[in-house]
This record gives structure tokens, sequence and C-alpha cells, in this order.
């Protein structure tokens, strides 16, 4: 890993990119989390970056600003709740002061099942490989 990406990973948030049905490009901000080498965040399942992964899986992280450094990957949309409590207490770890005032909001659709993980498997050679931040 790139010390440029080594202290964008630390920054625990990208603009996650993925495309519209025009093939535009779109950014939305999100909490990062990378679990083995892979990008994680967690979102609500009817959310339009849920609706454009599921329709194309390419996608595109800028990690830790609007203009990267970027990683480029597939998006799998993962509903198993383990995960999805594993990435709310990994943000947790990053984000303790603004999960004071998001966590209940968050918990409660992670248990009603409204709040699902995504997770970005890079592309080879995966510039994250073995890394775990924050560690979990």
């Amino acid at each position: 890993m790139t010390a440029e990406l080594e202290r964008a990973v630390r920054r625990y948030k990208q603009w996650f990119g993925s495309y519209k049905k025009s093939g535009e490009l779109k950014k939305i901000q999100v909490w990062l989390v990378v679990n083995k080498g892979r990008i994680e965040f967690t979102t609500q399942t009817d959310s339009y970056k849920v609706k454009r992964v599921r329709r194309n899986p390419r996608v595109v992280c800028f990690i830790g600003s609007k203009e990267g450094p970027t990683v480029s990957g597939t998006a799998e949309i993962v509903t198993d709740k383990d995960a999805v409590w594993r990435g709310y207490r990994a943000n947790w770890k990053a984000h303790p002061l603004m999960m004071l005032f998001l966590a209940f909001g968050i918990r409660r659709r992670i248990q009603t099942g409204r709040s699902i993980l995504i997770r970005i498997h890079p592309d080879d050679p995966n510039p994250l490989s073995g890394v775990t931040a924050p560690s979990l």
C-alpha cells in the first residue's frame, strides 16, 4: 500500500462511486472500513447506492477525499446480520463521537433488517491486500 493510500484509509471515509442507468458516475460520501483487504460500509436497504450496485456491481472508491486515491472493484451486497453488526462495531471504533448521535437509528435499522453491508472486492492487484482498519 502506498503512503498516500495509507493516510487516506486512516480518515475512515470515502466517496463511493456507482453508476447510474445513464452511465454517469455518482459519488456519495460514506464511512469506510477495510476488512481483510475489502472495503465495507453499511447503508439502508432501499438506498440508491444499493439499487445502482444491483444494476451494475462495478464501482470506484475515492478513499479519504472526493478526488482519491481511487480503488476500483466489484461490489457485493451482504445481508448477513453478523457482517452488518461487525461493520457497525467498526464504525464505533472509527467515529465514536458521531456514533453517539447516530447509533440508535442505525441499531434499529439493523435489528429490523433495513440495513445491509456493501463489500467492495478491489481489482487485482489489490492495493489493500491484508489490511484491516480499524482493527476489528
